[in-house]
């Protein structure tokens, strides 16, 4: 930006945006929440919660299917899921920063709406694909050679998912993280209120969402919940656009300019470096923890952090590859939709147990319960491979050769050979290895992969904010930016890691091998947690051994920060536990 743009007065750049201030006045923030009445904050409010409730519906149901529709459209392996699921984070670590910039630079409104239409018309076309694939499937494969058509479909189905993905979180960006905070304005009573009834909405949708939509696909046909998924996004974009349109004209501060810098300086910059730019935005996640990873390692909660993000490399969660397995080992959509609302009904329970548990016995010794926790359920998934019913077999390719015979590929069950809980979909395929009648034993395994995945969620969930609250409680304010970004990046690479182990071992009777692997990530997640707790307690059994600080001057000097004695105490009981000893 040139010298004379920076001499500016604050009046002269407001006139360069608004060549007539005097019909169309720039009001202050202040002033303009000042403006919007207590009846047309709760109306605005009221607004986007209904919006929201749409969108997260809409979203929920997508999620939940499209892990179902990959299985189906490709029932020999995981391999399209995990593809699937490797591409979305790839999106997301490389153009998310990108998308962030753009929400930035973009007029609100404009912002919200581009990203709203995207997102929905999106996931429309996608699901408009995975019907025709499925309808049309054996055309599709013998139309090109070497299945080139098939092939081309899967890449147009994940690509169109990309820029769905992309688009909901420029969408949650512009919306959630900007609108709210100008609705609220300076009233943070009604922001965390806000807040709070739009993460229930949430929760609630990542309940209800999957139900309904499983007994659609089960009792109506996959097809037919496609098209419904579609038809959903279709009709709410027209909703969810106009309640964006009545709350942007409600509230006189989301049309307020964002800043007031030399918007002629800027465009020619991003003239000359727009490939520079571009490049160094894609490469923004990776960069982010590289540059932060020094200022991320000196905090002692690093390794609660590192411990975190292993957690995300595991296959024990109700994410695309988990309910694709589960589906082509006879687990319809109906009882699918189920089960993930039981464990969002889990998390939710560890959600209200936490501040309880805190608040008893510190919140270091929260976060090592709750790990514990995780651990043990989850070792039931670890039984679970050697079960009855279990398809893991190494050797299965081997096997297969000698039984080419018998095996056969892509193979319709019929639905009279499964137990009733399971025989409610006549339309469904799944990848079996033989043809022998199933009974009620032969779902002991994958039965107990769900139980121990489903319980585990609790802990899981309160390990989760114990963390997150470690790092705001100990991060200092000028550098909570890096240090979350350095995590969401470790957070992310975890689970395209897991995406690419399931890319090497897509099929279903080499499951057991992700598994082990997910749980041995885990414990690692509680060893590094634990390493943690001791550095910063200097014991980690409950209610046994004493820290020692230094106090200088009435100050304690601990865990790299300085503080006073008295309140260090106060601190020191509610999070590491009663026992301390001073170095004078």
């Amino acid at each position: 930006m040139s010298t004379l743009s920076l001499e500016l007065s604050v009046d002269e750049k407001k006139r360069q945006y608004d060549p007539d201030p005097e019909k169309k006045p720039l009001l202050s923030d202040s002033d303009q929440h000042e403006a919007l009445d207590t009846s047309e904050q709760s109306v605005a409010v009221w607004y986007v919660y209904i919006s929201h409730f749409l969108s997260a519906w809409g979203d929920r149901m997508w999620q939940f299917g499209v892990g179902l529709f990959l299985v189906i459209i490709a029932p020999d392996s995981l391999l399209l899921t995990a593809i699937y699921g490797f591409a979305m984070g790839a999106a997301i670590l490389l153009l998310g920063p990108i998308v962030g910039d753009w929400v930035d630079k973009t007029s609100r409104l404009s912002a919200a709406r581009i990203s709203l239409v995207i997102q929905n018309l999106s996931i429309t076309l996608c699901a408009v694909v995975v019907y025709f694939v499925i309808v049309y499937k054996e055309e599709i494969e013998t139309e090109w050679p070497d299945r080139g058509l098939e092939t081309l479909c899967y890449a147009v189905i994940i690509f169109i998912a990309v820029i769905a993905q992309l688009a909901s979180t420029g969408n949650t960006i512009a919306v959630e993280k900007d609108w709210i905070v100008e609705i609220c304005g300076t009233n943070t009573d009604l922001l965390a209120k806000t807040s709070a009834i739009m993460k229930s909405i949430d929760l609630i949708t990542n309940i209800v969402a999957p139900i309904a939509t499983g007994q659609i696909m089960t009792f109506a046909s996959t097809e037919i919940g496609a098209l419904f998924i579609g038809g959903w996004n279709l009709v709410s974009v027209v909703v969810e656009y106009w309640l964006l349109w009545k709350v942007y004209s409600v509230v006189p501060a989301l049309r307020a300019q964002k800043d007031f810098c030399d918007k002629a300086v800027e465009k020619e910059e991003v003239k000359e470096n727009k490939c520079s730019r571009c490049a160094s935005g894609m490469l923004e996640g990776v960069l982010i923890l590289g540059r932060g990873w020094k200022t991320f390692m000196k905090y002692d909660v690093a390794f609660a952090g590192l411990g975190l993000a292993t957690l995300y490399m595991t296959v024990l969660g109700f994410d695309n590859v988990t309910v694709g397995f589960a589906y082509t080992q006879g687990v319809n959509e109906s009882i699918m939709g189920g089960l993930m609302a039981a464990g969002a009904l889990v998390g939710i329970l560890g959600t209200i147990i936490y501040p309880y548990m805190r608040k008893c016995i510190g919140l270091q010794r929260t976060g090592l319960f709750a790990l514990f926790m995780q651990n043990v359920f989850l070792t039931l998934c670890v039984v679970s491979v050697w079960m009855p019913g279990s398809p893991f077999d190494v050797n299965f390719k081997s096997k297969q050769q000698e039984d080419s015979g018998i095996i056969t590929n892509e193979t319709e069950i019929n639905a009279t050979t499964l137990p009733p809980l399971f025989n409610l979909s006549t339309t469904s395929m799944y990848n079996v290895t033989d043809t022998t009648e199933k009974t009620w034993e032969d779902y002991i395994s994958v039965g107990m992969l769900m139980f121990g995945i489903i319980a585990a969620r609790c802990g899981l969930w309160i390990a989760d904010l114990t963390i997150t609250q470690l790092f705001l409680e100990t991060v200092v304010e000028s550098e909570r930016g890096i240090v979350f970004g350095v995590q969401t990046a470790l957070n992310q690479l975890m689970d395209m890691l897991k995406f690419a182990l399931v890319i090497i071992a897509p099929e279903p009777e080499l499951f057991g091998i992700l598994v082990i692997l997910s749980y041995v990530f885990v414990t690692a997640g509680y060893v590094l947690y634990a390493k943690y707790s001791y550095s910063a307690r200097g014991h980690i059994l409950p209610h046994f051994g004493k820290i020692r600080f230094k106090e200088i001057a009435g100050y304690v000097h601990f865990n790299n920060t300085l503080l006073p004695r008295d309140d260090f105490i106060r601190y020191h009981s509610a999070h590491y536990g009663y026992g301390h000893e001073t170095d004078q």
